[in-house]
């Protein structure tokens, strides 16, 4: 992963997903990251060595339509043109650019938006909001997303957030651009791929239900616990608690179950709740949550460990809710594990590390 030399500035910790404040157009960065200052008459790209810090000449999109440059001034202007949301009063403007199996291109703009009540859960990003118009606009089979730009009020750029990482890995290709840009210097943006957003994603993405249940039944057949005994305790437990789910399985074929392991070998397992109204499902890690608290906040011996599995004893990695809640509320280093595409086990990975540029330095 790349990170970001020392006298570029570094990323803090925050709720808001935000790197501190320094100049993207006159700092270097580490490849993989791409920092582009528009503002000039022939923009740069400035790619960073150890050797050097002179800006390269930076090349356009070779995209037959527009450039990033275009995608994210247009996202500008759309964060500029509407109210701020009532409870947050925090704009994000997103622009999606996509490609149709023809060579043509277009474009897909959208906002955040928030319940105008305390319950700031039902609020949606603009990410989302742009996909969900998509899906509704281009069910071509062939079209798909090339670039994702997301530009919010804040004066330094933000990734966007684990839910948004997580709605985009499942419907996006794994190479499409992810650009970001803040309200300071709103010309300058900065780029990754979107698969470098989420570690460990799920095994299902961009899958449909039989799909899903294929596959599921596929890797059930290869899958096996992990070598750490402290994940194979809460694997098994997690595994055997899905599959006594079959009331659930009404709703979604596919029903999930956690495990949380203690420092003393004390296993505590729930199952995910879900809900007719499928937003309304609460994730099985994400229930373990009062669990961990409680054991901290009594001076019990600490989690170590979660894993979450479904009735094929396929593992998956939290997801991004519970990762985002892990992270918050003070776990950052509890680490996950999760089978991979192959059905082997990844190698363990704390919450933090699970949504880079969020919470860690990149």
């Amino acid at each position: 992963q790349g990170r970001l030399l020392a006298q570029a500035g570094h990323l803090s910790s925050c709720s808001k997903y935000r790197p501190h404040a320094f100049n993207f157009a006159n700092d270097s960065t580490i490849d993989p990251w791409r920092c582009i200052d528009t503002s000039s008459q022939y923009p740069v790209c400035s790619m960073a060595t150890d050797r050097s810090r002179s800006p390269q000449p930076c090349r356009r999109s070779m995209m037959s339509g527009g450039s990033a440059y275009d995608d994210v001034m247009a996202a500008q202007e759309l964060r500029k043109s509407y109210k701020a949301p009532p409870q947050s009063k925090f704009r994000v403007a997103a622009v999606l650019r996509f490609r149709r199996a023809d060579g043509s291109e277009g474009v897909i703009e959208a906002v955040n938006a928030e319940p105008h009540d305390g319950n700031i859960r039902g609020a949606i990003c603009a990410e989302r909001a742009a996909l969900c118009r998509f899906q509704r606009e281009e069910p071509d089979d062939g079209t798909r997303v090339v670039r994702v730009v997301c530009v919010t009020d804040s004066p330094t750029p933000i990734w966007p957030g684990p839910m948004c990482r997580e709605f985009l890995t499942a419907s996006c290709d794994p190479e499409a651009e992810v650009a970001i840009a803040g309200s300071k210097t709103p010309m300058t943006f900065i780029t990754k791929a979107l698969r470098e957003l989420l570690p460990i994603p799920s095994v299902y993405r961009r899958k449909d239900k039989p799909s899903i249940l294929a596959l599921g039944a596929e890797l059930g057949k290869k899958v096996a616990a992990p070598p750490d005994k402290r994940f194979a305790a809460a694997y098994a437990a997690a595994v055997e608690k899905a599959r006594r789910q079959e009331a659930q399985l009404t709703v979604f074929p596919v029903v999930f179950a956690a495990a949380v392991y203690f420092e003393d070998g004390r296993v505590h397992c729930v199952s995910e709740l879900k809900g007719m109204e499928y937003g309304c499902t609460v994730d099985a890690v994400s229930l373990l949550m009062p669990e961990i608290i409680r054991a901290r906040d009594e001076k019990l011996p600490a989690a170590t460990c979660v894993v979450q599995a479904d009735q094929f004893g396929v593992a998956h990695a939290p997801f991004a809710a519970a990762r985002t809640l892990m992270v918050e509320h003070g776990f950052k280093d509890l680490l996950c594990s999760a089978h991979n595409d192959a059905g082997d086990w990844t190698v363990p990975m704390t919450a933090s590390d699970s949504l880079p540029g969020a919470f860690t330095e990149w």
